[in-house]
């Protein structure tokens, strides 16, 4: 007796094509989102990509931020100290066998200004503010790094995917040239042999030169990621194709850009001023410094269970200056004061005071100072002329080395040609039996590594540009066309 089994393979095939089914649809929304954001990456992608997430600019940005803080820290300094005050004192009092309670209380205004400090309050704001100039300025350059940093990256795994390329082709064909060979060696004739030694040997140079091209690109692709500021990397391509157009420099005219683009010689500008006002801040300590406080409000004081409280004027100035005169240091205080008569004080309601000092050799720190801040300021003087010297020197540096890439690129396309042109005679001598698969295997990879070199060449010229535009301080200044 056959017992009828039902058969499920059709319910496992479709609840295993319904998976294959879902599974496709999430790796093509993957592959969608992925396009969306840039698998493959263009120049300006990931230049905008740097801009924003870059961790140099990011920390350049808080230090702006920071010293922005600080110039509104020194200009507040500048303008006097104000504080709302208001105090109670409440206690016991001993008056005969009675202990009768007490109470004060006062409020008003106390205000404190620096009169006179030989330059160093506004010393300090200027330097502040120039602070704040300074980081903004050291942030655009940070940004011409970044820049320039992605451009050069960017460019080199562009030129290393055509090396790759062409070398993978030149691979794939002397693989066919190998085969080619070895079918001839099977005739046992001397030549053949030689044939196939030198064609494998073509073989295992271009394996050689396609690993090499392979460690080069990973090594540029991270350093990509890392101009961008990626936490992780994915994997990524750029376009295949690379401009070709040249540009035309004049060295005259990048020298007066970066004269007044630069943000290095615009750094030091702000630097040599900064040190000014640094100078005379070390040296206001040889000037007197006068400062004024007073306190304006009312104030009462009472036993509570006799007496009212009523609140009269209250009021206080006071005057100090402070001189240090070769080594040694004289202060003069003058204070005056009028209030209404505290519990037990009643005849002390109005009292003038004044006082003067002199402390022998506690200001000798004001010379070493004074000589410490003449020494800063000569030392930023040398390095104020040593950055315009570097930043004109860096612009011609960097049109000398465009031109010599240019120059490079034009020499690897000339190889080009000449490898082609070889290429073709060792074909056409092949079909003649005038040369064997070996010499066409050795012609097939001068062509390879030709493309190669002018492909690198080319990116080289490219990162060139980009270093001459980050010399004269305007990143599109000279742009390479297709």
């Amino acid at each position: 007796m056959k017992i009828k089994r039902y058969d499920s393979t059709p319910l496992v095939f479709r609840r295993r094509w319904a998976g294959v089914l879902w599974f496709g649809l999430l790796a093509g929304a993957r592959g969608f989102l992925w396009a969306e954001e840039g698998a493959l990456l263009t120049l300006d992608r990931c230049l905008e990509k740097a801009l924003a997430q870059n961790p140099a600019l990011v920390l350049a940005e808080d230090d702006v931020a920071v010293a922005r803080a600080r110039a509104r820290a020194a200009s507040v300094s500048l303008f006097p100290a104000v504080t709302a005050k208001a105090d109670e004192t409440t206690g016991r009092a001993e008056q005969g066998v009675d202990n009768p309670p007490f109470v004060q209380r006062s409020y008003g205004v106390q205000a404190t200004q620096t009169i006179f400090s030989g330059g160093k309050l506004w010393g300090t704001q200027r330097q502040a503010s120039l602070g704040a100039d300074i980081a903004r300025l050291q942030l655009d350059k940070q940004r011409l790094d970044v820049r320039h940093a992605v451009t050069e990256a960017y460019w080199r795994v562009a030129g290393l995917q055509q090396a790759l390329r062409a070398h993978r082709d030149a691979r794939a064909l002397l693989q066919e040239d190998l085969e080619k060979a070895v079918r001839h060696d099977l005739s046992e004739a001397r030549s053949a042999r030689i044939e196939l030694l030198s064609t494998r040997a073509q073989n295992r140079e271009s394996e050689a030169a396609l690993a090499e091209v392979q460690e080069n690109l990973l090594e540029a692709r991270q350093a990509l990621w890392d101009a961008l500021g990626e936490r992780s990397a994915t994997d990524f391509n750029v376009p295949a194709e690379l401009p070709t157009g040249l540009v035309e420099v004049d060295e005259a005219e990048a020298l007066r850009l970066a004269r007044d683009h630069r943000p290095d010689t615009r750094i030091a500008d702000r630097m040599m001023e900064s040190a000014r006002f640094a100078r005379s801040v070390a040296r206001s300590g040889a000037f007197p410094k006068i400062d004024l406080n007073g306190f304006y409000g009312r104030s009462a004081s009472a036993f509570i269970e006799t007496d009212p409280l009523i609140y009269k004027k209250d009021w206080n100035v006071g005057l100090s200056a402070n001189w240090a005169f070769v080594g040694n240091s004289v202060k003069y205080s003058a204070y005056r004061e009028k209030t209404s008569p505290r519990l037990g004080e009643s005849s002390r309601t109005e009292t003038d005071n004044h006082s003067l000092s002199l402390s022998l050799g506690d200001a000798l720190g004001v010379g070493v100072a004074n000589r410490e801040g003449r020494r800063s300021f000569h030392e930023e003087e040398w390095r104020y002329e040593k950055t315009r010297r570097d930043a004109d020197n860096d612009v011609r540096l960097a049109v000398r080395r465009a031109a010599s890439a240019r120059s490079r690129f034009e020499a690897a396309k000339a190889k080009l040609e000449e490898a082609l042109q070889e290429f073709k005679d060792t074909r056409s001598l092949l079909q003649e039996d005038r040369a064997h698969l070996g010499d066409l295997a050795a012609a097939r990879n001068r062509v390879a590594f030709a493309q190669a070199a002018q492909a690198q060449s080319q990116a080289q010229y490219l990162a060139a540009v980009s270093a001459l535009n980050r010399a004269v301080g305007l990143p599109d200044q000279y742009r390479v066309r297709s």
